[in-house]
């Protein structure tokens, strides 16, 4: 007997390590078994305009059972759909296919994924979410026209937590977190807190990021670059907040080719697309109420310094590790 909840676990946690990175496309996992019920693919959507989450999967799955990597170096979405269509020979009749959401039934920037599935023909497809964007919806119905067992609801409001940022997106157009880095007893500064590999899932987030909102304070304090180096990514546009501009052409956010722009009145902001807010209390106390999602990087030490204090409650949506640190996404109640 088959643990669903067991396999659909490990395929959300796969996903949630792309978290954000594929928007405005959802963040999604699949994971394939074969007949003896062994893990033969696991998989994540990883970029936006990449191969989803299932094509990566099944790529995978089809270079174990052939032991043939022709395939392997095909990148383009479309060949790979191509390929495997010529080519399954039916190695994937026995096999069974989690995903959390619903496979795609439309061809985009990516084929469909549905369409994909109903040609390979697994034995069942295991699915956590049903797709909300009306454009790609339909996926469950091709299968299941194609002879395909279909399985949802399992793990379901896991799976609608993995969708939130995409949830935001679709509903208001934006979505928004503010990102604290912080000690075991709370303290954020002096000195660098978190570890190299939180570093670079930070600046993935900013290669891809519409806006960095940030205080002037922290701007001429700590003369931050805010850009993506880490992963030889573009900058994202920055938008300071103060009461009075005393910016400078010296500070290091004007290396970068970027748009640089100042506000005095938070209601001047306009957020839209993705948004990443950086800074220390008194700004996360004067724009909390347009933050979805608190993201903490919380480093396994100890130093002294001023604490993070604000009065916020929210409801731990995934923790996971990256490096030593502990990585917590924080959804505003």
């Amino acid at each position: 007997m088959v643990n669903y909840d067991f396999y659909m676990d490990i395929a959300i946690s796969k996903a949630w390590e792309f978290q954000a990175l594929t928007l405005p496309n959802p963040s999604v996992g699949a994971l394939i078994l074969d007949s003896n019920n062994a893990i033969v693919a696991l998989s994540a959507h990883e970029v936006f305009g990449g191969c989803h989450a299932e094509l990566s999967a099944i790529k995978s799955a089809f270079i174990y059972f052939n032991r043939n990597r022709d395939i392997e170096t095909i990148t383009n979405p479309f060949e790979i759909y191509d390929y495997l269509i010529k080519n399954h020979n039916g190695c994937f009749y026995n096999t069974k296919i989690f995903v959390t959401l619903e496979p795609c039934a439309h061809s985009g920037k990516t084929p469909s994924c549905a369409a994909l599935l109903s040609e390979l023909k697994p034995s069942e497809v295991i699915i956590s979410h049903r797709d909300v964007n009306k454009f790609a919806s339909g996926g469950i119905e091709i299968l299941k026209s194609s002879g395909i067992k279909v399985t949802y609801g399992i793990l379901e409001n896991k799976g609608r937590d993995l969708l939130y940022p995409f949830l935001c997106i679709c509903n208001q157009a934006s979505f928004t977190i503010y990102k604290i880095a912080q000690r075991l007893n709370g303290s954020f500064e002096n000195g660098i807190i978190s570890s190299r590999n939180s570093m670079i899932y930070s600046h993935q987030m900013r290669s891809i990021a519409d806006n960095i909102i940030i205080s002037q304070k922290t701007v001429l304090d700590d003369n931050p670059l805010l850009d993506s180096r880490l992963v030889c990514g573009r900058a994202p546009n920055v938008i300071v907040v103060g009461r009075k501009n005393r910016l400078h052409n010296g500070l290091n956010i004007f290396k970068a080719n970027r748009k640089v722009s100042f506000v005095s009145n938070l209601d001047d902001i306009s957020i839209s697309g993705f948004n990443i807010i950086e800074g220390g209390s008194t700004l996360f106390d004067a724009i909390k109420d347009r933050i979805d999602c608190l993201l903490v990087f919380l480093s396994p030490n100890m130093q002294q310094g001023r604490n993070f204090v604000s009065d916020f409650n929210g409801r731990i949506i995934h923790s996971m590790r990256i490096g030593k640190d502990v990585v917590l996404w924080i959804q505003k109640d």
